[in-house]
């Protein structure tokens, strides 16, 4: 027949105007992976360099201070000063670390509020409650043996300040000790006069402290701040081991189970 095969097993041209039968395979079709997007390799590594570069580069190559920055000392946070001498039976070996990790995030943070446009005057009009907050704002690890401390240091706060600190400016402190570790941006709801300077100086201290406990870590959350004042605040206020200090205390306070303590540190991050 037409399209067919022959007697010798051939297949037969179609005659004009005649149809071929054809037949479909299963599976005939034949089916190709989607193609692939191609990253140029040298995007990836140029990338990573820069990402690298970024967190490492105020340690190892940074560029000049900002021209208005400058590295706090004792003497410029009378309270700071007080608070730690009140408590250096507690913090024992550890306390110079410590005080060095507060006079550095107290640098930072002053930088922040200059970057926020606050004037120098009202900048050092809050050194005050800077120096406090400061004081006790990771103290709970030591004077009450806490991992999760941020509400343990901010009561035993409430309860030094309350005789010398007006309710505002104690709000202010506990504001800063409780909100310290908060990853997003914060902005509190006060009622005081002042209320935008204290939501500024909230926000200039948790920005400033992730940014020295990352930075002790190698890895820094700079926030923008450049690292000829990262490197120069190291370089006056060595570090002194701080985050290994950190490091071992859910093994000193739960010596019985580390596991649980690691779980109560981590009570301190919240969004």
């Amino acid at each position: 027949g037409i399209g067919g095969k022959n007697d010798a097993g051939r297949r037969n041209p179609p005659q004009p105007g005649g149809r071929r039968r054809r037949r479909r395979r299963r599976g005939s079709r034949r089916l190709y992976p989607p193609r692939r997007m191609k990253v140029p390799k040298v995007s990836l590594t140029m990338t990573l360099v820069a990402v690298v570069g970024y967190f490492t580069q105020p340690f190892y190559f940074p560029g000049p201070p900002s021209a208005d920055f400058a590295v706090l000392g004792e003497d410029d946070l009378p309270m700071l000063r007080a608070v730690l001498e009140k408590y250096d039976g507690k913090f024992g070996a550890d306390l110079p670390a410590y005080l060095n990790h507060c006079l550095r995030t107290a640098s930072f943070a002053e930088h922040f509020l200059r970057e926020r446009g606050l004037s120098a005057e009202a900048i050092e009009g809050k050194r005050r409650i800077l120096g406090a907050a400061l004081a006790y704002h990771d103290a709970g690890l030591w004077t009450d043996g806490a991992l999760s401390y941020l509400d343990v240091s901010a009561q035993r706060a409430r309860r030094d300040l309350a005789e010398t600190f007006t309710e505002s400016e104690v709000t202010a402190v506990e504001a800063i000790i409780t909100q310290h570790h908060k990853v997003t941006e914060v902005v509190t709801k006060g009622d005081a006069d002042d209320a935008k300077g204290d939501d500024d100086l909230v926000d200039a201290v948790r920005k400033a402290d992730w940014l020295d406990f990352t930075q002790n870590a190698g890895l820094p959350l700079r926030s923008g701040m450049p690292s000829g004042n990262i490197a120069l605040a190291n370089a006056k206020l060595p570090k002194l081991g701080f985050i290994w200090i950190l490091a071992k205390m859910p093994y000193n306070l739960r010596p019985d189970d580390p596991l649980r303590g690691h779980l109560e540190i981590m009570q301190i991050f919240k969004w």
